[in-house]
């Protein structure tokens, strides 16, 4: 058993913040383009002889039979007029508050694409803590300066200061905007009140001042569902409701929409847009073993998938977050014990009761997630085989308050015989938060033309190496609505959708497939077939979750990450074919699942230094209780 003391003493030593070159010169720092030169899937459907082959089915003999063009009834369906359109793929925060910018403050016409049935069908929907907003009393020392220092010393000194300094500076404006609008077109949300009326902020590990609003305990259900219908309400947006998004098209060194299949249907069509396509479709925490994300193909990279199989860059993928305390039930999906638990007192006890996390940091509970997420998980190593030793507890605080507080959490506990009030929690760490992503600027802009991001889609540098707890829904307003002023507000935005209108009339993929649109795929396959294809999907899957669980997890060594590399490669092989073979959502998923899980290999085994949310050990490193530098983490 490798020692606790000194490991996690490394969390505290200060690394001095990197600088990171502005978007528009060479990307620093560790992308996926650069690292996985050998991918093979790279630049996948950015021809039209690719897409050629994805429409009609010829891939290899076994794939499809037939595809069958039909005349589309208004016969414009890719008319000039129906690609005068914003693309955005992903319902939550962040491609809501796109949509919703774009169509009102600059008449836009925006569809919004979502693979479930109703556009709150997504990640953000599961957020529980808050968001950040701003602690207006003189006597809280809170600003938008004190909130910069907090993500800063979240982010492990590798935060892009100028996303920082954007979150920091514009987060109460657009909370404001979006959020609190009782007579406008966005959203109002009832945040929790204190008895005179005033919103209710609470504090949450590693923010200096109470700044958070939340809603109880699930403040992501109740911000998603206000800001999801004030998007369906717009009259500018179409929700596309059961769309997969499968592939991006590229015409040479532009992008001009997305390849997509209809869940229902099977219906395969491709989606132009003059004004831009935007990735906020969110993060890769779903390909792991543990995570705080819905079980089944949800949370799966497909951002991350869509981007390198396009050849656009990504970065920082090495730091995905682990949430410290999820709760675990042997044979159940993990389900999230939010931040403000320990931010209203919580403390993590092991199995004889001792409370162990300063132990491992002066700030206990409160330290960063990424080095509370490593204790926990050290701590839980020593159990035996059957034995969980890990707890949660916030048994000393008034069980009726805590209820009121927590309702979500208390009825997910009552159903499994469990009370907060009276039991001490088991709990262990879980895949949570995807801090890199698709490589951007503070506009969203990606490194293909045309093509943005915005919210756990995105890498800004905001998160740096590890994300301070009640950034995530901020941050997709913030970028969201940045994306939408760039297009729509600015000059170069402007001219952009002009060069991609260009593009769209002149290119011979546009006109291939002007006026028709694609049935769903008729299969040489028998339905047993079929039925076999999305089992093996699953099995591939839940490989893939293990392997990343196992060799690239909280702590990962330089073997474990060759021993991923080469077995994901594999399975990115199989699911490849398999989703040719028969293309649904399990298939689509296991796909950008193997493809995603392998670029955060790659990113991992490419970065040598343990920092924030990525650490990496020697194989044969032996550990000793010398003290080391403590600094300001």
């Amino acid at each position: 058993m490798m020692k606790t003391s000194t490991r996690l003493r490394r969390d505290w030593v200060y690394r001095a913040k990197r600088k990171v070159s502005s978007f528009s010169t060479a990307t620093t720092g560790t992308s996926t383009e650069m690292r996985s030169t050998k991918n093979p899937f790279v630049g996948k459907m950015a021809t039209p002889s690719h897409l050629a082959k994805w429409r009609t089915g010829s891939y290899s003999s076994r794939t499809f039979s037939a595809i069958s063009y039909m005349e589309d009834d208004n016969n414009n369906r890719h008319s000039a007029a129906k690609n005068d359109r914003l693309l955005v793929v992903g319902s939550g925060v962040a491609g809501s508050a796109t949509a919703l910018v774009a169509a009102e403050t600059y008449q836009m016409p925006v569809t919004l694409l979502f693979a479930g049935n109703i556009p709150h069908d997504c990640n953000s929907f599961w957020a529980q803590g808050g968001i950040i907003y701003r602690n207006f009393d003189p006597s809280s020392g809170d600003s938008a300066e004190s909130l910069a220092r907090d993500i800063h010393r979240a982010g492990a000194g590798l935060c892009v200061d100028a996303a920082v300094r954007k979150v920091s500076e514009e987060g109460p404006d657009r909370v404001r905007e979006l959020l609190l609008n009782p007579n406008g077109p966005f959203a109002d949300v009832p945040f929790d009140k204190k008895p005179d009326g005033e919103l209710s902020l609470c504090l949450e590990a590693s923010h200096a001042a109470p700044r958070i609003l939340h809603y109880a305990d699930h403040t992501g259900m109740i911000i998603t569902k206000h800001i999801t219908q004030a998007a369906a309400r717009h009259p500018l947006i179409t929700m596309q409701p059961q769309t997969l998004v499968t592939d991006i098209l590229r015409e040479d060194d532009i992008c001009i929409g997305v390849a997509t299949l209809n869940r229902a249907t099977g219906q395969r069509s491709f989606e132009y847009a003059s004004r831009g396509t935007v990735l906020a479709s969110g993060g890769l925490a779903g390909i792991y073993e543990h995570s705080t994300n819905p079980p089944g193909f949800n949370a799966l990279g497909s951002s991350v998938a869509l981007a390198t199989r396009a050849g656009v860059q990504t970065q920082d993928l090495e730091y995905v977050q682990f949430h410290p305390t999820s709760l675990y039930m042997p044979n159940e999906a993990r389900f999230l014990l939010t931040e403000a638990l320990r931010g209203e007192g919580a403390v993590l006890r092991d199995a004889s009761g001792r409370r162990f996390a300063q132990d491992f940091h002066p700030e206990g509970e409160l330290a960063p997630r990424d080095i509370v997420a490593r204790g926990v998980f050290e701590e839980s190593q020593k159990s035996e085989k059957g034995n969980h030793n890990v707890f949660l507890d916030i048994t000393h605080r008034d069980a009726e308050w805590l209820h009121a507080r927590f309702p979500t959490i208390q009825n997910h506990l009552a159903q499994r015989g469990l009370d907060m009030a009276k039991d001490q929690l088991p709990v262990i760490p879980a895949a949570h938060y995807t801090c890199g992503g698709v490589s951007t600027d503070m506009q969203g802009r990606t490194s293909l033309t045309g093509l943005y991001a915005a919210g756990e889609a995105a890498r800004t540098g905001l998160h740096g190496g590890n994300r301070l707890a009640s950034t995530s829904l901020l941050e997709g307003l913030v970028f969201g609505a940045s994306v939408a002023d760039f297009i729509g507000g600015s000059e170069e935005g402007q001219d952009l959708s002009s060069m991609i209108q260009s593009r769209l009339e002149s290119s011979p993929m546009v006109m291939q497939s002007n006026n028709r649109r694609y049935d769903a795929w008729s299969s040489s396959l028998e339905p047993n077939q079929i039925e076999n294809a999305a089992h093996r999907a699953v099995q591939l899957l839940r490989q893939v979750r293990r392997i990343m669980w196992d060799h690239v997890g909280l702590i990962r060594t330089p073997s474990g990450l060759a021993t991923a590399l080469e077995a994901l490669t594999d399975i990115q092989d199989e699911a490849m074919e398999l989703h040719q073979l028969c293309p649904t959502l399990e298939t689509a998923g296991v796909r950008d699942a193997a493809c995603a899980g392998r670029a955060v290999a790659a990113a991992s085994a490419s970065n040598p230094e343990s920092a924030g949310a990525h650490y990496v050990v020697a194989d044969s490193e032996e550990y000793s209780d010398d003290e080391e530098e403590v600094a300001a983490r």
